[in-house]
């Protein structure tokens, strides 16, 4: 009896199989993997390309990260407070720049608070929730970290670290809890002179190992200058992106892709922070 009960069983899995026949392969055959890899798209120094970026973003159904210098905005080629504001309402993460865009270790750390602190609260005033920072050129020192924490960032963003060219042996990925939050690693920043296959070749180095990829981005323009890529470019990187899903490999905003939290600014009136 018991042995009947198990061949009625099989007999009717196996019917159901044959019901469903293709279509249930084909539905388990697209569906994602795992998450194992994660990149984070970082666009540098509130330029005016950047609405346009976010919208061919949004068109792969990905959000982005766009760090900002408060003090910049508004003026020749970069974004406007509506601009950046249209951004945000479209699900990007609005991160800290500094105030005027400054390389960090040439300054006291005086100078660097104003910089970070003010920058910081400025962009809460615009009701933005800044809890990632990037640091202008990647200069960061211990100073500048410190400074980073205490202004109330839950993390931050170098420039280098990772793989590429310059660095052979470097590790293909930074981890998703970083080994240090206030200098999460990053492949050098894509320029004019970077390929197809130079970005495309940063993600699969990525997902030998797994974890995170953020890549650094400034302008997205045609022919302006070093540190640019062209819309062209990023559009055919971006379509290749997506389909990298299949394998594991999805695209999230830093913040999110490392857990970073809402921290509460310091006092405007704490000596520690205080502009001198």
């Amino acid at each position: 009896m018991r042995l009947f009960r198990r061949v009625t069983a099989l007999s009717a899995a196996l019917a159901v199989a044959a019901a469903l026949g293709p279509a249930a392969h084909a539905a388990g055959a697209g569906a994602p993997k795992k998450v194992r890899t994660i990149v984070s798209l970082t666009f540098d120094d509130g330029d005016s390309t950047h609405p346009a970026v976010a919208r061919m973003l949004e068109k792969y159904g990905m959000r982005g990260t766009f760090y900002v210098n408060t003090d910049t905005v508004g003026g020749e080629e970069k974004l406007t407070r509506r601009g950046l504001a249209a951004i945000a309402k479209a699900g990007h993460e609005i991160g800290g720049h500094t105030l005027t865009h400054v390389r960090l270790t040439e300054l006291a750390r005086g100078e660097q608070e104003p910089q970070i602190c003010d920058d910081r609260r400025k962009l809460v005033s615009w009701g933005y929730r800044p809890v990632t920072l990037a640091y202008p050129f990647g200069a960061v020192d211990s100073d500048a970290m410190a400074v980073a924490r205490r202004c109330g960032y839950d993390a931050a963003r170098g420039v280098g670290g990772l793989r590429e060219w310059s660095c052979p042996t470097c590790p293909g990925a930074e981890s998703f809890r970083p080994k240090n939050r206030y200098d999460i690693r990053t492949p050098g920043s894509v320029r004019e002179d970077t390929l197809l296959r130079h970005m495309r070749q940063q993600v699969l180095n990525a997902e030998r190992t797994g974890g995170l990829l953020p890549l650094v981005f400034h302008r997205v323009c045609d022919d302006c200058g070093l540190y640019s890529v062209t819309p062209r470019r990023l559009n055919d990187f971006l379509g290749w992106l997506k389909d990298r899903r299949s394998r594991g490999t999805v695209v999230k905003p830093l913040k999110d892709a490392i857990g970073a939290r809402h921290r509460p600014l310091p006092p405007a009136d704490d000596p520690a922070t205080a502009q001198g």
